[in-house]
């Protein structure tokens, strides 16, 4: 690892982190209880494992770090939370496969916003990949619109604003807590959930085991390592790295669920990947890295 510069190790460390999310709207799909309740628990795992790692890597208390976020990074953790409450609500009310494939708008999203933020332009291989990525996600929804999920589909859309201006957020000031500003992110969506009538007692025992996995494993370990990402790598960039999910995502729901997706899933998702594997291969092997 020492060995890479800062560019390749924000490819791996992003790379590392979205396959640990892949499972992640699997486990969501799993819990029985409704979503409100499940986003509280979820996000109240996620929070206190944050905290605590953060506590041992910074040798930091809670309190410390959050005031230190409210100087420096308020704006990620509020974006974090809400796209996190989109996340549930979309997940919950349209099919996996939707859901992810929606958040594919992410990089294009992310782009945008590091123009107009940054006023900084991309590399062409990293816009050709987000037209590529457009692409496969046209292929993905052909003739799908108007199935009756325009509601979950909606919120998809807005988890994937909100998760492209925290990472661009965290690109423009790399001085920010990453796993702080996950962690006060997930306590907001955890008080959220609570005013909205999430019943903390009502998950069964293996609610609570799935929602344990989440909150404890998947979402801190994955969220940590994806966060960090933008101080090492553009934003935009590790957009595209997360679009991962949109394909492995569905087929963990497909091989647990059998939640077959179309398809044209099988053939957008196949265009996405593809695209992101040979931007990420060239962004690997750049000689410099600071390029985007």
């Amino acid at each position: 690892m020492r060995e890479l510069n800062s560019h390749q190790r924000g490819l791996l460390m992003t790379a590392v982190g979205v396959l640990v999310l892949t499972p992640d709207a699997l486990v969501v799909r799993l819990v029985e209880t409704d979503h409100w309740t499940l986003l509280f628990w979820r996000s109240l795992f996620a929070a206190a494992c944050l905290f605590a790692i953060n506590g041992l890597i910074a040798k930091k208390n809670p309190l410390a770090a959050i005031a230190d976020l409210f100087r420096n990074g308020l704006f990620c953790a509020l974006m974090f939370a809400g796209s996190n409450v989109c996340f549930v609500i979309s997940i919950k009310h349209t099919a996996a496969a939707n859901t992810l494939v929606i958040l594919a708008a992410m990089p294009f999203m992310a782009a945008i916003l590091t123009l107009i933020w940054m006023r900084k332009n991309l590399a062409l291989r990293t816009w050709i990949t987000i037209v590529a990525a457009m692409a496969g996600i046209a292929v993905v929804f052909w003739g799908r619109l108007g199935d009756g999920n325009i509601f979950g589909d909606v919120f998809a859309l807005f988890c994937a604003l909100f998760m492209a201006a925290t990472l661009v957020a965290i690109s423009i000031n790399p001085r920010i807590n990453s796993l702080v500003a996950v962690a006060v992110g997930s306590v907001l969506a955890a008080l959220f959930a609570l005013a909205m009538g999430a019943d903390p007692v009502a998950p069964s025992s293996g609610d609570f085991a799935y929602l344990a996995l989440n909150g404890v494993i998947i979402v801190p370990v994955a969220m940590g390592l994806i966060t960090y990402g933008p101080k090492l790598i553009s934003a935009p960039e590790v957009s595209l790295i997360m679009l991962l999910e949109t394909v492995l995502g569905p087929l963990w729901v497909w091989l647990v669920l059998s939640e077959q997706p179309p398809q044209q899933t099988f053939i957008g998702g196949t265009l996405v990947v593809a695209a992101i594997l040979v931007n990420s291969w060239l962004g690997f092997r750049s000689a410099r890295p600071g390029k985007i």
